[in-house]
């Protein structure tokens, strides 16, 4: 067996045992960010934020702007100066409205996003 085939049964091996296990680790923050996407009525907006909770798979935030579940948003999370080497970098993370609830304030909603599998570090416009 070569290298490649021995990847490919561990990379599978480890894929099964990733969906046969329920455990997540989710991580609540208060990081600022920047909100990006369609809003409802199909108009581009950006709304500051602020990021209450992240995983792998999953973050959660209040958002103003009224979207529709299934909408790709895009999360841009500054870095703080230490952790990028003095760089203006950002943590650009993609993904889709999953569900949608009421918050406290009225004018707010949260929205919990499913992320997708990528994500990069760059500046704002990447």
């Amino acid at each position: 067996m070569n290298n490649k085939t021995r990847a490919k049964k561990a990379n599978h091996h480890l894929k099964g045992l990733e969906s046969s296990s329920q455990t997540i680790q989710e991580f609540s923050l208060s990081l600022p960010m920047t909100v990006s996407g369609l809003d409802s009525s199909g108009k581009e907006f950006k709304e500051s934020s602020v990021l209450s909770t992240i995983s792998s798979e999953r973050a959660t935030f209040p958002l103003k702007t009224d979207v529709e579940r299934h909408s790709p948003l895009k999360l841009v999370i500054p870095l703080p100066p230490r952790l990028a080497d003095g760089q203006p970098l950002s943590l650009i993370l993609k993904g889709k409205v999953r569900t949608i609830e009421a918050a406290v304030e009225k004018e707010v909603r949260i929205i919990e996003l499913q992320l997708d599998s990528r994500y990069f570090i760059g500046t704002e416009e990447t």
